[in-house]
């Protein structure tokens, strides 16, 4: 069972599908290490969760403070848990979930701007197939007009960086972290150029 890790809804648990396979949650130690990365980006911020699957770094974001963040999940079923578990926290103000493709110009229409964090964790078998990995990229390139001076887009991969090329349009980094086995967490800015 998933629990939110910290903040006002700590303790909290999320909804989970029985098949693990439909999505991927975040580990706690993994969740814990980046939001311990974007503190102060958080707390009183918009986010937006790309490929949000039940909530949990959207939600985690809000429990930590975030003003706002949109949560977009494609999946019918995974997307009626997500609803459930922001009805659950009671946090409707301020999680707003879309069903809609995480590729789509929908969550880049419908976030509030500027956004100071954005999560994309898509479908390991989207970032391995290389057509559909540069749709990613160029989504992740699509949000950079949107991000806040001083914010951070989060991806997560099981792609080896030394093997990979994750360079980005105009956006520094990545700044990239290892957590476990198979898994790369890269972090984008802003370019000042």
């Amino acid at each position: 069972m998933l629990k939110i890790l910290g903040g006002q809804f700590r303790s909290r648990r999320l909804k989970t599908p029985r098949d693990n396979e439909i999505t991927r949650p975040w580990t706690g130690r993994a969740r814990e290490s980046v939001i311990n990365q974007l503190r102060g980006h958080l707390y009183d911020g918009v986010v937006l969760d790309l490929f949000a699957g039940i909530g949990t770094m959207g939600l985690e974001a809000v429990s930590r403070g975030a003003k706002s963040a949109v949560l977009v999940e494609k999946d019918r079923k995974i997307f009626s848990l997500l609803q459930s578990n922001i009805e659950t926290l009671g946090c409707e103000e301020q999680a707003i979930p879309i069903h809609a493709d995480a590729l789509s110009s929908i969550p880049l229409l419908r976030v509030p701007r500027p956004v100071d964090v954005v999560f994309v964790d898509p479908p390991y078998a989207m970032m391995t197939d290389e057509i559909l990995r540069k749709k990613i990229f160029e989504q992740i390139k699509n949000i950079d007009p949107l991000l806040d001076e001083d914010g951070f887009i989060v991806l997560r991969s099981p792609l080896n960086p030394q093997t990979t090329d994750y360079t980005i349009g105009n956006l520094t980094g990545p700044e990239i972290h290892k957590e476990g086995a198979g898994m790369w967490i890269l972090f984008y800015g802003k370019s000042n150029t």
